[in-house]
């Protein structure tokens, strides 16, 4: 019967003392960055050694001896514009490719033929299951290849004051890497493990099925058993509607890392964002990587606490502490009502109270009154523009509410400001396709005709609100909304059913520099095999994009 392998038992034996023999194949410099391409050698797998890929990025003319090692997600390579953002921060980073052969690739790892599962391409059960042992799988061969790549890094350096930073599965590996070799700090983007128990939420009913297989790929693979064993501080970054990463997890996670590093390590959300990290939080990696790789001093405040309570006058309010040490310079909260799936679940800013204390700050929680359960989060920035977030509270409630809320037809109108929408296409903006790091690109409520405002984003506009009991639409409801476009243009609109990942698209075209209104009944979506949407009563994700400026305003149910 295989072996349940666990993280010790793994990589206690493996060989890294074979020589990397790194070999320059070729070099330029663009924007003041010099990117050299890099061939080097990884482990001995019986069948010969790994060729390994790698881009290292420096300052054309001080490069930094500060690095970062890169581990981008399985289906990508080598990034430049992500390796550029690093330099561009003050640091050199090292981006290795570990997906192996691809379409029109030619520079990428090649892994021996006994081990064409590395290959993503090729990988099979190799990655999501463990039939055999956790050293035949996919991740085995891809932790290998981060293993050789600190190896060369150390190597050229000089120095073993290097961070490790993961996306997506990138981070998924960074975990396993950071538990075998010692780093100055880790960042895992988007990667929390519990992959096991991929689409089964943390707050579903659903039993999930164990068996020797599932057993296997918790002990050896997914990075919950891992945490425990890291060697440095930790900064786990989430986005809360993505689809493929339970945000809901990932504090479970984040609890169980190794205690001697718990107090230096972090976690942080980017709320409404699908795959992607947000401004707030791309500026926290950059001072946390300052404190742990360059050493310097940066205040790192304490989580948020959050306590949810009634009030003297029966309302339903949330309490936010905050750390008493520093400044606040920015708060705020957010809550999400009976929701059970992570990836659709609508995050709602929260009405401002009252100041409690010199650090608590009190947030009504205006829940649809029908609400079984709320979650909510809080975050606080600080002076040094460190932002710190709390746990996800979630409290069971029960009965009516002064501040309770009725059923609302009126999903987004002017007075929402920019709450409701986040930005539709983040990976086609996004540097590396994940780190906003320019806030010009988060919606934003701008004026037009008349005098009459709306919420504009150029990378287009996505809201989560129709799952929410108190917007949510009955079998007859018909969509409407207020459109203005600056010149006359198409505007498309998507629902994308979550559940089963059925895209419906329907555009339609908008005379500029007057506001209309659109109606939109669901048999006007299709897919693309031309079925209609029967109607909206589905977990949806709406999209609405625009080649020219626009602004929107008043959706709502008919």
């Amino acid at each position: 019967m295989p072996n349940i392998l666990t993280p010790s038992t793994i990589w206690n034996n493996f060989d890294d003392s074979l020589e990397v023999n790194p070999v320059k194949i070729g070099e330029k410099v663009a924007d003041g960055v010099r990117y050299e391409r890099i061939s080097f050698l990884g482990r001995e797998t019986g069948d010969g050694r790994v060729k390994i890929f790698g881009v290292f990025a420096s300052d054309e003319n001080s490069p930094a001896s500060e690095t970062v090692l890169v581990l981008p997600d399985s289906c990508d390579s080598v990034d430049e514009g992500l390796l550029k953002l690093f330099v561009d921060k003050g640091y050199s980073a090292f981006m290795v490719d570990y997906r192996g052969e691809w379409e029109d690739s030619e520079l990428a790892t090649l892994y021996p033929e006994n081990v064409s599962y590395a290959n993503t391409a090729r990988c099979g059960r190799s990655k999501d299951f463990v039939d055999d042992s956790a050293d035949k799988t996919s991740w085995y061969e891809w932790v290998a290849v981060g293993i050789y790549a600190r190896k060369y890094l150390v190597s050229r350096l000089g120095s073993e004051n290097i961070a490790l930073a993961g996306i997506r599965d990138g981070g998924e590996i960074a975990w396993k890497l950071g538990s075998v070799k010692e780093f100055s700090c880790i960042i895992t983007v988007c990667a929390a493990g519990w992959k096991a128990y991929s689409g089964v939420g943390k707050y579903d009913t659903e039993d999930v099925k164990m068996d020797e297989e599932r057993y296997r790929f918790i002990a050896g693979v997914d990075s919950q058993a891992y945490a425990p064993n890291v060697k440095c501080p930790v900064l786990i970054m989430c986005s809360t509607n993505d689809n493929r990463f339970d945000y809901d997890r990932a504090f479970d996670t984040f609890s169980r890392i190794n205690s001697a590093f718990a107090d230096d390590s972090v976690i942080t959300y980017s709320v409404r964002c699908d795959s992607s990290i947000g401004v707030r939080s791309s500026a926290d990696m950059f001072l946390f990587l300052d404190k742990h790789l360059k050493h310097r001093q940066v205040f790192i405040p304490k989580m948020s606490e959050i306590n949810v309570s009634v009030d003297e006058e029966c309302n339903l309010v949330a309490t936010a502490s905050f750390d008493s040490q520093g400044i606040v310079d920015e708060y705020g909260m957010f809550m999400a009502e009976d929701c059970k799936d992570s990836a659709v679940r609508e995050w709602t800013q929260c009405r401002y109270k009252s100041k409690v204390s010199g650090h608590e700050h009190d947030f009504y929680l205006d829940v649809y009154e029908g609400t079984s359960t709320v979650f909510v989060l809080c975050y606080a920035r600080y002076i040094n523009g460190f932002t710190i977030w709390s746990k996800i509270a979630v409290k069971k409630v029960s009965g009516l509410f002064k501040n309770s809320q009725k059923k609302c037809r009126v999903m987004y109108s002017g007075k929402n400001g920019i709450d409701c929408f986040t930005v539709a296409a983040p990976r086609s903006q996004a540097v590396g396709g994940m780190f906003f790091v320019d806030s010009i690109m988060v919606p934003q409520f701008v004026t037009k005709e008349r005098g009459i405002g709306g919420i504009y984003s150029p990378c287009g506009l996505t809201t989560y609100r129709m799952n929410t009991p108190k917007y949510a639409p009955d079998a007859n409801s018909v969509l409407k909304l207020d459109f203005f476009c600056d010149e006359t243009a198409e505007v498309l609109f998507v629902l994308e059913d979550v559940e089963n990942g059925q895209i419906y698209k329907y555009g339609q075209s908008v005379l500029g520099g007057v506001w209309q209104t659109i109606i939109i009944e669901s048999k006007n979506f299709k897919n693309i095999d031309g079925e209609q949407l029967n109607d909206y009563i589905h977990s949806l994700k709406f999209c609405i994009t625009c080649e020219k400026e626009y602004a929107v305003n008043n959706l709502m149910w008919l």
